[in-house]
C-alpha cells in the first residue's frame, strides 16, 4: 500500500532530463549571430564599390566640397574591400576615388537637384544646367570667406561624377570625372 506520504514526493524518476533554458538562449543567440555575420560578409565580400550613374538622364543631388578639411589618401592607406563598406574616412567624411587619387571628402549639402547624363567617362550636364548648378554653388558660396572649387553629384545608388567650379561657366555645358 501507499502512503500519502510518497504521493506529496515529487516524482524523480520520470526519464525526461531536466531542460536546460539557458542552453536553448544560447543556441538561439549564436544562430542569429552567425546568420548576421555571414549575410554581412557576404555583402561585403561581393560589394564592387560605387556603382557609375547609368547611361542616360537622372535628376541628381548637389554638394559641394568643403577643401580646407578634405584630405588625399596615400595609395598604401587606401582601404580594401571591407574599408569602402565602412566608407574608411570617419563619420562625417566619404572616402572616393577620382581619377585614381584616393581622397576623404567632407561634403556640404545637398544644395538642390539637377538633371544630369551618365555616360562611360562620368557625368555631363547640359548648357541648362550647368548655368543652374553654378546658381546653386554661388548661393552656397555668398558670405564665406573660401570658395567651393569641387562638387560631387550623387544619386540613390551612389556618386554620380565630381565637377571642377571653375569648369561652370554660363551658357557652357560642364563634363564631371567618373567617381569610383
Amino acid at each position: 500500500m501507499t502512503s500519502t506520504l510518497e504521493l506529496d514526493r515529487p516524482i524523480t524518476t520520470s526519464g525526461h532530463p531536466r531542460r536546460r533554458r539557458w542552453l536553448i538562449g544560447l543556441t538561439a543567440t549564436a544562430g542569429a549571430l552567425l546568420t548576421t555575420v555571414a549575410t554581412t560578409g557576404a555583402y561585403v565580400l561581393s560589394h564592387a564599390g560605387n556603382e557609375p550613374l547609368a547611361t542616360g538622364a537622372h535628376t541628381v543631388e548637389v554638394y559641394t566640397v568643403e577643401d580646407s578639411i578634405s584630405t588625399v589618401v596615400a595609395p598604401a592607406d587606401r582601404p580594401g574591400v571591407l574599408g569602402r563598406f565602412i566608407g574608411m574616412c570617419d563619420a562625417d567624411t566619404y572616402y572616393m576615388e577620382v581619377g585614381g587619387a584616393g581622397q576623404c571628402l567632407v561634403l556640404n549639402g545637398s544644395l538642390g537637384t539637377v538633371r544630369a547624363t551618365g555616360t562611360t567617362d562620368g557625368v555631363e550636364l547640359d548648357a541648362t544646367e550647368a548655368t543652374r548648378l553654378r546658381g546653386l554653388v554661388q548661393r552656397d558660396d555668398a558670405g564665406n570667406q573660401q570658395r567651393s572649387t569641387r562638387v560631387v553629384l550623387a544619386y540613390d545608388g551612389g556618386w554620380a561624377g565630381l565637377i571642377k567650379v571653375a569648369d561652370l561657366r554660363p551658357g557652357s555645358p560642364a563634363t564631371g570625372r567618373i567617381i569610383g
